[in-house]
């Protein structure tokens, strides 16, 4: 199958429902799929929206209410970025709809971040944290941009589609607006209020026990 052709099916198929698939002849349903990461990028908003209001109502305060992240922001993290970098290759590689040029960029910047995470969580490692921001905020930068010319295709410079598919044309679109860069943007959001979290309690104050008199 020739990639004109190859590009064609993948198109069409996002359009309607068939079965990718994986492994021995199991057959997961793409419309399955594709509402389950629709769902894990609506959660991902909520969880960001919580950790940023928890942490500016309890700024300040000796214990504050992100604290019940302590030691596991990393983890959290970690875990986003492995579930982001599995969906795309599954997308890809299961469904096979080809990534776009902007696709691609996010990738570069996600899957770095599915290996410095853990190992940073493993290690405790808080320098790791000035890596993965940056990443995340480079990722989630294009993912907005790459979601903005979905919503306005006229903003399309069409330098995507002389290499590969078009940027403007969303292969996935749930809820009228969930497409794979705006999960990608999501997964990088949480990611990027993870480490706030993770700065936030490492500035806390550890507290002490009073002294027996």
């Amino acid at each position: 199958m020739n990639a004109t052709a190859r590009w064609h099916r993948c198109y069409c198929s996002s359009a309607g429902s068939f079965a990718a698939t994986i492994d021995q002849g199991v057959s997961v349903s793409f419309d399955t799929m594709r509402m389950f990461f629709a769902l894990a990028a609506l959660l991902a908003n909520a969880l960001v929206i919580a950790i940023v209001v928890t942490g500016l109502v309890t700024r300040g305060k000796r214990e504050g209410g992100l604290s019940v992240l302590a030691g596991a922001e990393l983890w959290l993290a970690a875990g986003v970025a492995i579930i982001a970098t599995l969906g795309s290759l599954y997308l890809s590689e299961v469904v096979h709809l080809i990534p776009c040029r902007l696709c691609w960029f996010q990738r570069i910047a996600m899957y770095p971040l599915a290996v410095i995470l853990p190992i940073a969580a493993f290690r405790r490692d808080v320098k790791a944290r000035l890596y993965v921001v940056v990443l995340a905020a480079a990722g989630g930068s294009i993912s907005v941009y790459h979601r903005l010319i979905q919503a306005f295709p006229s903003l399309d410079t069409g330098s995507c589609t002389a290499t590969g598919p078009s940027c403007s044309t969303p292969l996935i679109k749930m809820f009228g607006f969930v497409t794979i860069p705006y999960m990608a943007m999501s997964a990088f959001a949480l990611i990027l209020a993870l480490m706030w979290a993770h700065r936030v309690n490492s500035a806390a104050p550890v507290p002490t026990s009073n002294p027996i008199d």
